[in-house]
């Protein structure tokens, strides 16, 4: 103990000086959106390219079983192609519009935090920009954070900063979509009121009114509910879609109306 006590005492400079720098570094990247973004690239480029080696072994050792599964994936991607994407150019005004999807592969993924991220290995060089949609051939994966050259970090959906725009597919009742950081498979749907007809099984899909995902992409279904809040309003948990758990292929949303509709709002 005394010479543990004797290292501390010796190398105190050093320690108050560690000590210092980590708490300035959080300050700042606590309190400084101009810093929050700085590191917010650099952590994407850091596990980007640290996680881009361990993700090319990982699939040179499963190439047949990533290619089987990459081409259900775009079999079920064409489904959304057909719904979303306009090959005409005839434009319906009333709806989202969606330019092409961006296909890249998951480099590094968790689910274990109550704040989860995912790094992809495709960026600015690839047409990628902040706050696009992302979703899987399941349904709605996240939104694009944080883009350096050649790496992006998305905002997964089992994120609790995260909240999405949501309704009930078969009757359209508004509502939204977040997570309460416990189960990785179930996410909650909110804002509900208890005069709404629902039942388990229910289909929840996007609800078309934010920037990021136009209506009708799926999220999942209704596997419990509870009608005794005396705020007037369902406790829905949602079983989502996407298997986050095992994503490797996933979508980038391109939407040729947001800039349209922001410089409406900006007006």
């Amino acid at each position: 103990m005394q010479s543990i006590i004797n290292s501390i005492v010796k190398n105190r400079n050093l320690i108050i000086y560690l000590f210092l720098s980590f708490v300035t570094f959080n300050y700042l990247y606590n309190n400084s959106s101009v810093h929050y973004s700085g590191f917010g690239k650099v952590g994407t480029f850091i596990s980007g390219s640290t996680s881009s080696v361990y993700s090319y072994i990982n699939s040179y050792f499963n190439l047949r079983q990533e290619n089987n599964k990459l081409i259900e994936e775009n079999l079920e991607l064409k489904k959304y192609e057909s719904q979303f994407i306009d090959k005409s150019n005839k434009r319906d005004v009333s709806e989202s519009k969606i330019d092409k999807t961006i296909s890249a592969n998951v480099i590094f993924n968790s689910i274990n935090k109550s704040k989860n991220i995912i790094v992809i290995n495709k960026g600015e060089l690839n047409g990628i920009t902040k706050e696009m949609g992302v979703i899987s051939s399941k349904g709605v994966v996240g939104i694009i954070k944080n883009i350096t050259d050649n790496y992006s970090s998305i905002v997964s959906l089992l994120n609790t900063d995260l909240k999405i725009n949501a309704i009930l597919k078969n009757s359209s009742t508004i509502g939204s979509i977040s997570w309460n950081g416990l189960d990785p498979r179930i996410v909650q749907l909110n804002d509900i009121s208890l005069s709404s007809s629902i039942k388990i099984g229910d289909t929840i899909i996007t609800g078309g009114m934010s920037f990021y995902f136009p209506k009708g992409i799926p999220i999942g279904r209704i596997e419990d509910y509870n009608n005794t809040s005396l705020e007037g309003y369902y406790s829905i948990d949602v079983s989502i879609f996407s298997d986050f758990s095992s994503l490797s292929n996933i979508y980038i949303l391109k939407r040729t109306d947001n800039d349209e509709i922001k410089s409406l709002l900006n007006e």
